[in-house]
């Protein structure tokens, strides 16, 4: 499983995507009001030429939105053209609403095929609402908007869509999208996708990030189609072009770290464990996923991570508190805790640092870590 960036400002939607987008915008708006509004706004043959030979990703975004469309006056019919449907898109608040559950239990019980008694208001309210993540501004010129929302995408009025997403420093993180099967044929995952990378270029958020991959998902191959799409490293943290060679290499293995691989002179094609041959890393006895001169996030300047210092100075981190046996206590409890470096990532200062440091202060209040697992 690797986590998977774009560089927003970079990204160059494919045919297929930008097709998904011009039909759904053509849907929404008619060919009434296409043609009319066409007719009352005349182009001239250079702007006509542009838009056949250029893209611009952020205006197609919003080319059906009620709020940006030009709805022009006709003299003739004495009225304003209207589009066909209204289509508004809006970032919410992650909070709970009855119309937000009903359209995720449509979601879950047609796409996912899940029974309808697995599918609870308790479990969406834990699973996709009132994240841990403080909202507010990030710090700087740019003051991006921060914290964990829904895109709510409606028609008409209804609810129709929605995407879950973490806005952090220099990132629009998509965690999860859900429609209704009623509209199951307009490609919303394609959709979704430049309407998340487009929110990241107008926020001034440098990149977007697709979640997960996993190379060997067949569901999660699509992810792939975006582009240029980085990987991140899991042993340097660096984000590594998903490029034909890179392609190859997780198509013949299982774990796949870059600069290893490059490091050890090994090629895109060497033995894979599937094939029943040896594996190219049973040779290097340093080899471990996790290695410590890797494992503290503190040095890799991760975007949406907190520094060593931000921890110290915003968390208590030895008010943690972990499940030892059948007792709860505090990190500040533990034998050698005071005199632990964050920095040192043999200690488990920097262990428990760097996890604080994701998960940010709130929730560092309000978890307990499990030791016994």
């Amino acid at each position: 499983m690797s986590r998977l960036g774009i560089d927003a400002l970079a990204f160059k939607p494919q045919k297929d995507q930008r097709q998904a987008l011009n039909r759904w915008n053509k849907f929404v708006l008619g060919d009434g009001y296409i043609r009319e509004a066409a007719r009352l706004n005349a182009k001239s043959k250079e702007e006509k030429a542009r838009r056949k030979n250029e893209f611009d990703h952020c205006a197609t975004v919003h080319g059906s939105e009620h709020t940006a469309l030009n709805r022009p006056y006709d003299p003739r019919l004495k009225k304003t053209i209207e589009p066909m449907h209204k289509f508004e898109v809006a970032l919410e608040n992650d909070t709970f609403t009855e119309e937000k559950f009903a359209l995720f239990a449509n979601y879950q019980r047609v796409v996912h095929h899940e029974p309808p008694s697995k599918v609870t208001r308790a479990g969406f309210r834990r699973f996709l609402c009132s994240s841990p993540i403080d909202k507010g501004r990030s710090e700087g010129t740019r003051g991006e908007k921060l914290g964990s929302f829904h895109q709510c995408y409606r028609l008409d009025g209804r609810l129709i869509a929605m995407a879950v997403l973490d806005l952090l420093p220099q990132c629009v993180s998509g965690v999860y999208f859900i429609y209704h099967d009623d509209f199951k044929e307009w490609n919303f995952g394609k959709i979704s996708a430049l309407r998340e990378a487009g929110l990241a270029i107008e926020g001034g958020y440098k990149y977007y990030y697709m979640g997960y991959y996993i190379h060997s998902c067949a569901k999660m191959r699509y992810k792939g189609d975006y582009g240029p799409q980085y990987v991140l490293d899991p042993e340097t943290y660096q984000w590594d072009l998903l490029d034909t060679d890179l392609r190859r290499r997780l198509d013949a293995r299982r774990y796949v770290s870059l600069s290893r691989e490059r490091r050890l002179g090994i090629s895109a094609t060497s033995a894979s464990a599937s094939t029943g041959e040896q594996s190219p890393f049973d040779d290097d006895q340093d080899f471990h996923p996790l290695s410590l001169e890797n494992a503290s996030l503190f040095s890799k300047n991760m975007p949406g991570v907190m520094t060593a210092e931000q921890v110290q100075s915003q968390i208590e981190l030895g008010k943690m508190r972990i499940r030892l046996g059948s007792d709860i206590v505090h990190l500040e409890d533990l034998v050698g805790w005071d005199a632990a470096d964050i920095l040192d990532p043999k200690s488990i200062k920097c262990l428990f640092g760097g996890f604080a440091a994701t998960i940010g202060p709130k929730a560092t209040r309000q978890v307990v870590i499990d030791w016994n697992q």
